[in-house]
């Protein structure tokens, strides 16, 4: 793997280092705010991050404004690259609702998750951010989540003789138009679907067996009534518990034969600006006299990570900042094995450097673009 970042055969096991989560506990909110799950996540309890600074909420925008002429051509006025958000803005319009997470995911798997997230959803372009937050602060989110968890009626252990029948209703009821499972069903699935490999980690096998027989319990969902019977529920459960998944590792390494090439014979700063800096990073890092003031997460800090103090929408700014540029492109080509997989495989196991990968959330910049903006370096970052 990539500058020295070795894959790791164990995994730390968290969940012995930290507290169980405590029983009758009434937590606060203010952690989310705190930490800025509210730029992406509806949260009960928490207001809504304002449109400027809201990930989920700016798409959402830009997304209605180019559906409306008239908003459209107000906007194509007052921002001059309009057209490049309309182009470029493709991420964060699917999330979790957090309500819904709590109602039914197990809060021990929830602290694990936190500390060390993992791709779940693989036809999700975006992933939970690596959050710079220490076991007391993951804790507290883990209470919340405890502390709304809907309970459900115990069932009998999983059978393994349910799993044939389970199965013949996994493919008749149509689960695999939605989801994917591991290795075994590698249907194209939807973005909020999870990979149903990681449901018996997710979900105790009660709370799954309720889930699959009548999902609306836990809240409003996209998940449809199947019409089970209570025996049926079952099976289907014991398939997803018990079956085989059929999954493959994910490879941790981006070497390739050859080394990936510029799509540019010589980059100008409008090439590295147009398909990497104006693109993806400027979102989190702005420049504060083109932004009101704004500075943008990476910039000023957010997701319980300090601000590294650099703006990359300037010339200048891109220009002196090389190392640190670089770096952080290369750390999220460390972790793009464990953030983002795909459909039938395992996510890798990683010992995850000190700081995150860059663009947090979002998958790598593509190796030929990093080649580009290497090269634009080497030849001495002409404009």
């Amino acid at each position: 793997m990539r500058r020295g970042f070795a894959a790791a055969a164990v995994a730390v096991g968290l969940a012995a280092l930290l507290p169980p989560v405590p029983a009758g506990a009434s937590p606060s909110t203010q952690v989310f705010s705190d930490l800025q799950c509210n730029d992406c996540h509806a949260i009960p309890g928490v207001p809504a991050a304002a449109r400027t600074d809201s990930c989920v909420g700016c798409h959402a925008w830009v997304k209605s404004v180019s559906g409306n002429p008239a908003a459209r051509e107000k906007a194509m006025m007052i921002f001059p690259k309009w057209a490049r958000y309309e182009q470029n803005v493709k991420t964060y319009f699917t999330v979790p609702d957090l309500a819904v997470s709590a109602a039914r995911l197990d809060p021990a798997w929830v602290r694990k998750y936190l500390a060390d997230p993992y791709d779940t959803r693989p036809a999700m372009s975006e992933t939970m951010v690596r959050l710079g937050a220490d076991p007391a602060t993951i804790e507290g989110i883990v209470s919340w989540f405890a502390s709304r968890a809907i309970p459900a009626a115990a069932t009998p252990k999983p059978s393994a003789a349910n799993v044939p029948a389970g199965e013949k209703l996994f493919t008749e009821r149509g689960c695999t138009a939605c989801h994917t499972f591991g290795g075994r069903f590698l249907g194209p699935g939807i973005a909020a679907a999870p990979d149903l490999q990681h449901a018996r980690e997710r979900m105790t096998d009660d709370v799954i067996a309720a889930w699959i027989r009548q999902p609306s319990t836990f809240g409003s969902v996209q998940m449809p009534d199947l019409g089970l019977t209570a025996a049926e529920a079952l099976q289907l459960r014991d398939f997803i518990v018990l079956a085989d998944p059929q999954t493959h590792a994910s490879p941790v390494s981006v070497a390739t034969s050859a080394p990936p090439r510029s799509p540019v014979a010589a980059p100008r700063w409008d090439d590295v600006e147009s398909r990497v800096f104006g693109k993806i990073c400027v979102h989190c890092h702005m420049d504060p006299a083109q932004n009101e003031g704004r500075v943008g997460p990476g910039n000023g800090g957010g997701f319980g990570w300090p601000g590294t103090g650099i703006e990359l929408q300037t010339y200048g700014s891109v220009r002196t900042n090389k190392d640190r540029i670089l770096a952080a492109m290369h750390r999220r080509e460390d972790e793009a094995s464990r953030d983002y997989v795909q459909p039938g495989e395992l996510p890798a196991v990683l010992v995850r450097p000190k700081l995150p990968g860059m663009p947090l959330g979002l998958p790598p910049i593509p190796a030929d673009d990093i080649a580009m903006v290497e090269l634009w370096y080497a030849n001495g970052a002409p404009q």
